[in-house]
């Protein structure tokens, strides 16, 4: 890992992992676990935004117009590379992917700064089985938008980033972090 991604997996591990082995966690792929990753306890944190505009930016760089996803978890990171690309003169325009079609006004899928036929990147927060990810995929496809990278901040390594992958092509799938190098650093901050 650079400094920049131990600084942010971190923050994750601080602040966004929880355990609760009598209690398990359902998570929104309706699997249950121990643990529970709550990265917007991370991603709003200001110490965190600058790393995750930064490192999202680097995978996403030249290859798209905007960036957004399924909204809650992955608007503040589609916020923070906005400002960081912004910051370097390459902006990258944020949008945010609603759950469901809004019912008034325009009805549309798709809120933010994002033009027609846009060259998009999907980020997401945590991939465990990849649904909501392939949601927001399909929501963009549906507006008219490219899907050239998918860009998660964390893989539970649970088969969500393959079948991510298959979806859009193997080359443009990625996490910046496994589950398993949040854990490890988790653990050695509870000793």
């Amino acid at each position: 890992m650079t400094p920049r991604e131990e600084s942010l997996a971190e923050l994750l591990a601080r602040h966004s992992v929880f355990y609760r082995p009598r209690k398990p966690f359902v998570l929104a792929s309706g699997k249950t676990s121990p643990y529970y990753f709550d990265c917007r306890r991370t991603t709003m944190l200001p110490a965190a935004m600058p790393l995750i505009g930064r490192l999202v930016f680097e995978r996403i760089r030249g290859a798209v117009d905007a960036v957004g996803g399924l909204t809650m978890g992955a608007d503040p990171i589609a916020c923070a590379v906005a400002f960081w690309s912004q910051s370097r003169g390459e902006p990258i325009a944020a949008f945010s992917v609603r759950k469901e079609a809004k019912a008034h006004g325009m009805q549309r899928w798709v809120e933010g700064a994002v033009e027609p036929r846009a060259k998009v990147a999907v980020v997401e927060d945590v991939v465990t089985t990849g649904g909501s990810t392939l949601r927001a995929i399909a929501s963009c496809r549906e507006e008219g938008f490219r899907i050239e990278r998918v860009v998660a901040l964390v893989d539970r390594e649970e088969g969500g980033m393959d079948r991510i992958a298959a979806e859009v092509g193997g080359d443009k799938a990625s996490a910046i972090f496994r589950r398993s190098e949040i854990d490890e650093i988790w653990k050695r901050l509870r000793k």
